[in-house]
């Protein structure tokens, strides 16, 4: 079991008890993490009660919410985020570690996509796949296949996503301005611990 010298506050004991079975699956390793978590999450939230006390904020038309639901100092993380519709994700990265979202309601389409350096800091993509997940599916996120992708919303959707580890920055890809098929590696960080600044920093 997962060791902390504090713990968050609970909105409610189930979503305390499936927090401490994924830590259970992340102290025995990444691969029971992304193979089990996602069918443990998506049965958690079809349970009485899930969501008592669980919210998150409604998405304005050209950002998307992130909310803490869980997450003691030092562990993993689940947050719940609504997205607006039309709306898409940079290209992105998550530090080297998988990550997994159950999808709510709505519809998310999460694109794998392969980069090419074509100069200092430049990248072209190729996508590699796409999946649309409903609500009550998962979509997982694994750097030992493939780390970068990006998010489209084609309608408001809410989902839960669970990270190993609790960050406040990642690297985003960006279009060069002048050119629709050339992005650019960049840092970016999240204006603040409950939101998400797209990657642009707009």
């Amino acid at each position: 079991m997962s060791k902390t010298t504090s713990r968050a506050s609970d909105p409610n004991p189930i979503v305390r008890e499936v927090y401490d079975e994924l830590g259970a699956l992340l102290d025995r390793g990444d691969d029971a993490f992304v193979e089990e978590g996602p069918t443990l999450l998506s049965e958690a939230i079809e349970r009485d009660g899930f969501f008592e006390n669980v919210t998150t904020d409604p998405a304005a038309p050209d950002e998307y919410t992130r909310e803490k639901v869980i997450g003691d100092p030092g562990e993993h993380v689940i947050r719940f985020m609504e997205w607006p519709p039309g709306y898409t994700l940079c290209p992105h990265e998550h530090h080297g570690r998988p990550c997994f979202e159950v999808l709510v309601d709505g519809h998310l389409v999460v694109t794998d996509l392969e980069r090419t350096r074509v100069g200092d800091g430049k990248y072209t993509f190729e996508v590699i796949d796409s999946q649309v997940t409903r609500p009550g599916e998962a979509a997982v996120v694994d750097p030992r296949e493939n780390e970068i992708h990006a998010v489209y919303s084609p309608v408001r959707s809410r989902s839960l996503h669970v990270y190993p580890d609790d960050h406040w920055r990642a690297f985003g890809y960006e279009l060069v301005d002048g050119d629709a098929d050339v992005y650019e590696r960049r840092e970016f960080q999240l204006r603040d611990p409950d939101a998400a600044r797209d990657c642009d920093g707009e």
